[in-house]
């Protein structure tokens, strides 16, 4: 009996402990609540952070890289649980109570409870789903067009005829190849600038490619051209046939048209890499030549001549351009004739009419008329093309030898390169061509005219923004043609952007002035040539030169300008010495440049620009280097990377060229700041880049006795510098809570400032800033990854109450671009109505990855509606919480141009009415952000509708 007993207890017993267990957990999921919801409220951050993580490196990298479809549907299932744990964050703060209130609905919590559980091991699945083994980057799809700059304010007529035709030919099924032929000068290249650029085309083609061919072209420059638009990876040790494989496989199916301007000789398109184009799989070819027998060569199936431009439409295009002055009576029948010695080519028309524009010196007309007339000279005549004439009497015309020696200058760059405006005009300085008795600025302001007057005189073009010029190819063979053996400018010995090609005999070397292997494959040079008048040697860009000959620089007395940069040589030779009168020095991006000769950089004595940034120097050759050049009595631009605040100071002590305040435009970087990925001023989606003269980028916390003692300020060298500096980049510095606490930032004219990483800033400008006027002068500021920043500009005094804003404040008034990125603490962009006021010149404001961010500014806050008058691209990216931009009140932004709106879910008006933006041009963002737009009517809607554009 006892037996029994003792079983039906153990029974029992047993049946308890089964009934237990989940009734013990359910307890625990109310009793652990609290801890529990800590657990989870920690590991929700954890998980925002590196959403956050990987969100700004996919940002940094755009647009060449996007995330994989992994990561995209594991940053949506991340936006769902950020989601749910705001919505039961609201449960927990409630108190839910029965029995009228008096105590708590102990199931409630449980079921609460239990929740907390499941979404802590959720996170815990999304936290692993996370490693991403194959990475969550892969490179972005090319776009079908790539636009090409083209001014058509100017074209003629018969542009857009020829226009036409081609592609009525492209629209015929038999037709796959097309040849557009007619001599130099003509408008080839302007005629295929319209049809890449045509809207219709994008929707024919999948991909749409541009290679200018140029005479210099070899299979493997075409290969790397065609890569580099497909975003297909090429090495140098693949073989021609392997690339072309390549290509091929990417071209596979795929209906493309290729356009290729300026072929010379017949381009064997297979050899490349491309599929043939023919009528079954609708790819087509079109390619500008200046020789009919290329088309044939080519295998062309119809061929369009430009022709030449008819009298009457010369007639109007060369008045139109000389403006009201040929209206005078003694100049106009002078216009008439030269119109007519022009021949009707569009080029030459352009050309001579810069040249006589507004000119009222009758005179003038007559001298250049019977210089048109006169007999060529035997240069011009052997290469047999009028258009080469005009251009010679025109670049006669050019008033002052500046404006010839640029020009001439611009001639040792690669054929259609643009060219870089502040890098010339070094150059020219350095040489001498502009007066080394100016200052370095002033000869960037004089440098800027002459080519202004050379653009202004169709000699040169646009690039493709305002710090680029372009050279015309025709213009090039001209300057080519007189600075060859026969012609009557000094010689030149030019070989940029040519493939394999020999280094030419010393001969050659020996009468030139100036020599340009700038972008070639360049693999040696020679031991020791004779350069007696040698004043200037381009060898930048040449992956392949990895030693130079230790006495090439014996025997180069007048050598002025030498550029090494981005070559792989690993050291100087000692010859580099004896360059007496070596001007400007330029090793940046060599990175694996780990040698120089000591004593080397002291001996330069008349040395006045020294570019040394990205280079594989140890600390120790660093420490060396920076003593060496405290010892340069001439510099005047120098950049260089100090590594240490230390190596900073001696050089700020010991430099006599930064005492006597010579050396005025500077790039210095201290503590490790790497540069490939530090944050530049400038943005490539709004075509704001800035030209900076006087940049400091300073990493904070690297260490050092000083930086300990000076707390959270800047160390003594480094506000020194940054006193005459434009450009500020400040990371890493982990005291600083507010910039006005740095008073140098307040008293100083500073045009740019990036903020970067400086985890324990709360605010930009404090009041007291405010009061000192702070950032006044300011135009440009990036705040980039900053924690715990939560306003930009602050109001309030540090202990009192809120007073209104001083009556003369300046703060921000200048300021043309403002970029915030990943700032998850701030929650209104700014401040004050009173801010908003103040930035009357605002042109890009660009906010992403601010995870706090819900407005523009507070609720209580009222401005005008015309606020932000010169606003022209607005990016708001990234901002889940972001749901109004100025609370209801339509805006009045006549500049606005661009809006892109990408990833703000709560966002649901846009931030102006029907005729708020009338410049407006383009909206981009996601389709479901925009369906989910509250239109105040279908009308409204449609008004907008041709603006949008989907984006990924």
């Amino acid at each position: 009996m006892a037996e029994v007993a003792e079983a039906i207890a153990q029974t029992v017993c047993e049946i308890g402990r089964c009934l237990w267990v989940p009734i013990a957990r359910r307890i625990n999921y109310g009793r652990k609540l609290s801890k529990n919801w800590e657990v989870l409220c920690e590991k929700a951050r954890d998980l925002g952070l590196k959403r956050e993580d990987i969100l700004a490196q996919a940002e940094r990298l755009n647009p060449q890289k996007i995330l994989t479809k992994e990561c995209d549907g594991w940053l949506k299932k991340v936006d769902e649980m950020v989601k749910k744990v705001e919505t039961i964050k609201s449960e927990f703060n409630v108190e839910k109570k029965c029995v009228g209130g008096l105590c708590l609905d102990i199931f409630a919590r449980i079921e609460l409870g239990k929740r907390v559980v499941n979404m802590i091991n959720d996170i815990k699945e999304l936290e692993d789903k996370s490693k991403f083994e194959n990475g969550f980057l892969v490179d972005a799809p090319p776009a079908t067009v790539e636009m090409q700059p083209n001014d058509t304010s100017k074209l003629s007529e018969s542009a857009y005829l020829t226009l036409a035709m081609v592609i009525e030919k492209i629209r015929d099924e038999c037709t796959s190849r097309i040849g557009i032929w007619g001599m130099g000068g003509v408008g080839k290249t302007t005629v295929l600038k319209l049809l890449n650029n045509k809207p219709e085309i994008a929707e024919i083609f999948d991909f749409v490619i541009w290679v200018t061919v140029s005479r210099s072209q070899s299979i493997r420059m075409i290969q790397e051209e065609v890569g580099q638009r497909l975003s297909v990876e090429i090495t140098k040790a693949e073989s021609d046939d392997r690339v072309a494989r390549k290509l091929l496989q990417k071209l596979h199916r795929k209906k493309y048209l290729l356009l290729l301007d300026d072929v010379w000789e017949m381009v064997d398109l297979v050899a490349v890499g491309f599929p043939n184009s023919t009528q079954d799989n609708g790819c087509k070819v079109v390619l500008t030549t200046r020789k009919l027998e290329v088309c044939r060569k080519m295998g062309t199936d119809i061929e369009v001549k430009v022709k030449v431009l008819q009298e009457e439409e010369a007639r109007g295009m060369f008045y139109a351009n000389v403006e009201d002055v040929v209206k005078l009576p003694d100049i106009k029948p002078l216009a008439e004739k030269i119109v007519r010695e022009c021949d009707g080519l569009p080029l030459a028309l352009k050309v001579v009419s810069g040249v006589l524009r507004k000119e009222e010196n009758v005179n003038v007309w007559r001298n250049f008329l019977r210089e048109l007339r006169s007999p060529a000279t035997s240069f011009i005549e052997d290469m047999n093309e009028n258009v080469f004439k005009i251009l010679k009497v025109s670049y006669d015309q050019l008033k002052y030898t500046e404006k010839k020696q640029c020009l001439l200058f611009c001639g040792l760059y690669p054929e259609d390169s643009e060219i870089e405006k502040s890098e010339l005009i070094e150059y020219l300085r350095a040489e001498g061509i502009l007066s080394r008795e100016i200052t370095f600025a002033e000869a960037h302001d004089k440098g800027d005219a002459i080519l202004q007057a050379l653009i202004d005189a169709s000699l040169l073009e646009k690039g493709y923004n305002d710090y680029f010029v372009k050279m015309h190819d025709v213009v090039r063979d001209l300057v080519l043609a007189m600075t060859s053996p026969k012609g009557e400018e000094p010689q030149q010995l030019v070989r940029a952007g040519i493939s394999s090609e020999m280094i030419p005999d010393e001969v050659e070397w020996k009468k030139a002035t100036r020599i340009s292997f700038m972008k070639n494959d360049l693999p040696n040079l020679p031991e020791s040539p004779d350069c007696p008048e040698l004043q200037t040697l381009l060898l930048q860009r040449n992956s392949n030169l990895h030693v130079i000959p230790e006495t090439l620089f014996s025997n180069m007395p007048d050598l002025r300008v030498l550029d090494l940069s981005s070559t792989d040589i690993k050291s100087l030779p000692t010859s580099i010495s004896k360059l007496d009168s070596l001007r400007e020095l330029v090793l940046s991006n060599c990175r694996l440049l780990n040698a120089l000769p000591a004593g080397a950089i002291c001996k330069l004595s008349q040395i006045e620009v020294i570019k040394l940034l990205g280079t594989g120097l140890s600390d120790e050759s660093i420490e060396i280097v920076a003593k060496e050049l405290s010892n340069l009595s001439s510099l005047s631009y120098l950049e260089f990377d100090f590594r240490t605040v230390r190596n900073l100071q001696h050089f700020l002590e010991n430099s006599r060229s930064w005492r006597e305040r010579r050396l005025t435009q500077f790039r210095f970087y201290i503590n490790n700041v790497d540069i490939d990925s530090d944050l530049y001023i400038g943005d490539h989606s709004s075509d704001f880049t800035i030209r900076i003269d006087r940049c400091l980028c300073y990493r904070g916390g690297g260490g050092g006795e000083e930086e300990e003692e000076r707390g959270s300020s800047l160390p003594s060298a480094i506000e020194d510098v940054l006193i005459k500096s434009d450009a500020f980049i400040l990371i890493g510095h982990g005291k600083l809570r507010t910039l006005s606490e740095v008073g140098v930032l307040n008293k100083y004219e500073l045009k740019s400032c990036c903020i970067q990483e400086c985890n324990a800033l709360e605010k930009i400008v404090n009041r007291n800033g405010l009061e000192m006027g702070a950032f006044s002068n300011l135009e440009h500021l990036y705040l980039v990854k900053l924690s715990n920043l939560k306003t930009i500009l602050c109001l309030e005094m540090e202990e009192g109450p809120l007073l209104p804003p001083p009556p003369n404040a300046n703060t921000f008034t200048n300021l043309k671009s403002l970029r915030l990125s990943n700032c998850p603490k701030i929650e209104q962009l700014f401040s004050s109505g009173f801010m908003v006021q103040h930035l009357s010149n605002l042109e890009l404001l660009d906010v992403r990855s601010c995870q706090g961010l819900k407005g523009m500014i507070p609720d209580d806050q009222k401005l005008d509606y015309e606020s932000l008058p010169k606003l022209r691209i607005l990016w708001l990216v990234d901002l889940p919480e972001f749901d109004s931009c100025f609370k209801g009140v339509p805006m009045c932004w006549q500049s606005l141009e661009v809006m892109f709106i990408l990833r703000c879910p709560k966002l649901k008006k846009l931030p102006f009415d029907t005729n708020g933006a009338p410049n407006l041009g383009r909206i981009r963002g996601s389709q479901m952000w925009w369906d989910a737009l509250e239109w105040d009517n279908d009308a409204v809607k449609l008004q907008f509708q041709p603006l949008f554009r989907a984006s990924i």
